[in-house]
């Protein structure tokens, strides 16, 4: 199983199905939270449904399109960081993630995707990490921000959620400002 120890408080590992109540249960807790955030809450209902898409995510994987983990905290699954996106031709991969709100303000997710940022430059060969989050969701845009991501735009109205268009920040890292 892939598993990469981040510091003495976090551990990302690969994402199976062995875990998927955990990450259902991290969804369904969150999910008055999530939903203003997320198109793809409504099509989780049950632990099945968090199973089949991480059984989805690890075709991807096998393919080199994708890697989904979940964070371990002190030993307990508290969220999921990913790769949704990788494309070898552009040399980019794009982040997402979920952090169950009891574990906010920690720095957990900080950390997280910083080593997923380490990951993409030294590992895995990319020149440019990519995190888009809600306008609305100051907590994600300062997770990027506070690793020296840049701002590069906005999707304006470019998902629809609880029948309102809502904007996404996007944000970028190069690899040259990730050495620097």
């Amino acid at each position: 199983m892939f598993r990469r120890v981040v510091d003495n408080e976090i551990e990302l590992e690969l994402a199976t199905k062995y875990i998927a109540n955990d990450i259902f249960d991290i969804i369904d807790r969150n999910r008055e939270n999530l939903k203003q955030r997320f198109t793809w809450l409504d099509s989780v209902k049950e632990p099945t449904d968090t199973k089949e898409y991480i059984e989805s995510r690890l075709e991807l994987m096998a393919k080199g399109k994708t890697i989904y983990m979940a964070i371990r905290y002190q030993g307990k699954v508290v969220g999921v960081v990913d790769f949704n996106s990788i494309n070898e031709d552009r040399k980019t991969a794009e982040i997402g993630y979920i952090l169950d709100i009891e574990y906010r303000g920690k720095g957990i997710m900080r950390r997280a995707v910083k080593e997923l940022c380490n990951m993409a430059f030294n590992t895995m060969g990319m020149n440019k990490v990519i995190i888009r989050c809600a306008h609305n969701n100051p907590k994600s845009c300062n997770v990027a921000k506070s690793l020296g991501f840049k701002q590069e735009g906005s999707l304006r109205e470019f998902e629809e959620i609880d029948g309102t268009m809502i904007d996404l920040n996007i944000f970028s890292l190069l690899k040259r400002e990730y050495e620097a």
